[in-house]
């Protein structure tokens, strides 16, 4: 069974710098590895994203995992250089109702109709 899963917010903080490729800035390219050493699809962030600029939510097994952003021109070159940040997260799952016992009990017109059967069936 795998492990349950916990919603992370990824939030990137940017600076304005001169294009290293001298082409337009396109895009912030993100990957997120987990505890389960899985990279996820890339996220690409555009500061347009809301409520926040440069963030986005996914989820993610506990446990160790890194972040990679890199910033991408619109040749889908590599402006300046990437970073990594590493993260550990021990939060808890989401939790549920979880079922622990069922109770069976006649409604009163459900006993009421079952008197009447018994009293019926004495006569």
């Amino acid at each position: 069974m795998s492990a349950a899963l916990v919603s992370v917010l990824v939030a990137v903080n940017t600076v304005t710098t001169p294009s290293t490729t001298g082409a337009a800035f396109a895009s912030i390219s993100v990957v997120v590895t987990d505890s389960s050493g899985v990279a996820q699809p890339p996220v690409l962030l555009t500061g347009v994203e809301t409520p926040t600029p440069f963030a986005f939510t996914t989820s993610v097994a506990p446990g160790a995992g890194s972040v990679v952003a890199t910033a991408l021109d619109v040749n889908g070159a590599t402006l300046g250089t990437p970073i990594t940040q590493s993260f550990t997260e021990a939060g808890s799952p989401p939790t549920f109702p979880a079922p622990t016992a069922i109770t069976v009990t006649p409604t009163a017109s459900t006993a009421a109709i079952s008197a009447v059967r018994a009293t019926l069936r004495k006569a």
